[in-house]
């Protein structure tokens, strides 16, 4: 995807479109239609999942879906964050890469989903600066 800015990995597809050519448009409009029918999910939740969707298809560039694994989501995260997507945006994406996988597997018979137990860039344990309370000397 080359060195895109954040508004133009958001700006990758329309809420229905597809967002890249060969892509299966059944299987990401089935799943944007559960997310709206049967989940009932606003219109702007589901273009959302449909934009974030669009960055994983954008990122994965010729790899099937049923061939990402979990080091694939992996590096796409840390490619996304290495960009500039603070925490929140990325957690976003992790989620609907992950529903749209669990969606996947249930419905249309795949076998894993690369996006389970990822969790989103973010100070480690051992990072965080916390002041201690000073004690009071009676």
């Amino acid at each position: 995807m080359g060195a895109n800015s954040k508004a133009e990995i958001r700006s990758q597809a329309a809420a229905t479109g597809n967002p890249k050519p060969g892509i299966p448009n059944a299987l990401l409009r089935g799943y944007l239609e559960h997310l709206s029918n049967e989940r009932r999910l606003s219109r702007h939740t589901v273009e959302n999942y449909a934009r974030d969707i669009a960055a994983l298809l954008e990122l994965a560039d010729g790899t099937g879906l049923k061939q990402l694994e979990v080091h694939h989501a992996r590096r796409y995260v840390a490619q996304l964050h290495a960009r500039g997507l603070d925490g929140r945006s990325l957690a976003r994406m992790l989620s609907a890469w992950r529903g749209f996988f669990n969606y996947l597997v249930r419905v249309h018979g795949f076998v894993n989903n690369p996006c389970v137990g990822i969790r989103r860039p973010g100070p480690q344990s051992g990072c965080r600066t916390r002041s201690r309370p000073t004690r009071r000397i009676a």
